[in-house]
């Protein structure tokens, strides 16, 4: 009896999971109801939560009793298609553990960030995901001696907080690499938010394409954005008034990409015909854009739930990161074509 009960303790969704002989994510479907669950893999759910003693919601771990069941996550524009996407993934799991969510917000400012995690720290959060950002990363250790912290997009180890790290300097290499592919020589590059860990990855990934091309990274080609629609629109408009002359634009994201093209638009500049483009995160909308843009696609999904499966693990005195996401991939679409000038 002892033994079971020890068994019932540690329990989690991915041990059903991993008995159940199904991915953690077919688990939450069938306890949430959100989706059809097969009857074989509903019976095979239901017998693994039968000899594991699971019930949802269980709560683990010598200070289970004092928790609030309440995660706090931070992120920067909660109306993004990004954090959105995000979100749902983090949701997934912590509704199926019986958790809710705090969201608070930083808007790329690290004063913002900072109020936003002593916000979350008064709440008595038992844990926090911290999405993207301009928190240092010696912040976010010292966060992580008052609560267990997951951070995505960081390569971060402390003794309660783990990171998820994005393949940023690969896909944006992907990225570069397929303009250059398609001929282009005059490459832009617009960059994301200034000093953020994503966008220097992904100029990093501009830079090291472009050398191992043997092109030079020409510095007026380099435009500085913030991850918005409005960042690469005028980016766009600074390269125009400047005269600066390229055929490809590669832009740190779907939504700097987006901006990017509305101004090669009313600059009678179309793309791909005259100008290529591409983007990185391949959110929702960029499948229905005209002309669909083509981009990296990055598990923007996957990437929340990973996270909040890690920050549960974490609470249960789970000791690594074992959740990994699927690598990024080039998406190819109708706004990149072979340079012809």
């Amino acid at each position: 009896m002892k033994d079971k009960n020890k068994l019932e303790q540690r329990s989690t969704v991915y041990d059903v999971a991993a008995l159940a002989g199904v991915s953690p994510s077919t688990v939450s479907r069938f306890m949430n109801q959100t989706t059809y669950v097969s009857d074989a893999k509903r019976k095979q759910i239901q017998a693994a939560m039968v000899e594991l003693g699971y019930k949802p919601g269980q709560q683990t771990g010598a200070s289970a009793s004092s928790r609030t069941m309440t995660i706090g996550v931070l992120v920067q524009h909660p109306d993004s298609p990004f954090y959105s996407s995000i979100l749902r993934g983090i949701e997934e799991v912590l509704l199926a553990q019986g958790y809710s969510h705090i969201i608070v917000t930083g808007h790329w400012n690290s004063e913002e960030e900072m109020e936003s995690m002593q916000l979350l720290l008064s709440r008595s959060v038992d844990g926090i995901i911290i999405v993207t950002g301009g928190l240092a990363d010696e912040q976010i250790v010292e966060f992580s001696k008052k609560r267990p912290i997951v951070a995505l997009g960081r390569d971060l180890e402390a003794a309660r907080l783990r990171s998820i790290k994005i393949e940023n300097s690969v896909g944006a290499y992907m990225a570069t690499n397929h303009l250059i592919q398609l001929g282009h020589r005059e490459i832009v590059h617009i960059r994301g938010a200034e000093g953020h860990p994503d966008a220097q990855q992904r100029y990093n990934g501009y830079c090291q394409a472009m050398e191992h091309a043997g092109l030079p990274v020409k510095m007026q080609l380099v435009e500085q954005g913030d991850f918005s629609e409005q960042g690469g629109f005028e980016a766009v408009q600074r390269l125009l008034a400047n005269k600066r002359q390229f055929s490809a634009i590669f832009a740190a994201n779907d939504l700097t990409a987006h901006g990017a093209m509305l101004a090669l638009y009313k600059a009678n500049r179309p793309v791909p015909e005259r100008v290529s483009v591409i983007g990185f995160d391949d959110v929702p909308g960029s499948a229905f854009f005209i002309p669909p843009l083509t981009t990296v696609r990055q598990p923007i999904f996957d990437t929340g739930y990973a996270a909040a499966l890690t920050i549960l693990d974490m609470l249960n005195g789970g000791a690594s990161n074992n959740f990994r996401i699927p690598p990024v991939e080039l998406v190819k679409r109708e706004t990149t074509q072979v340079h012809t000038l």
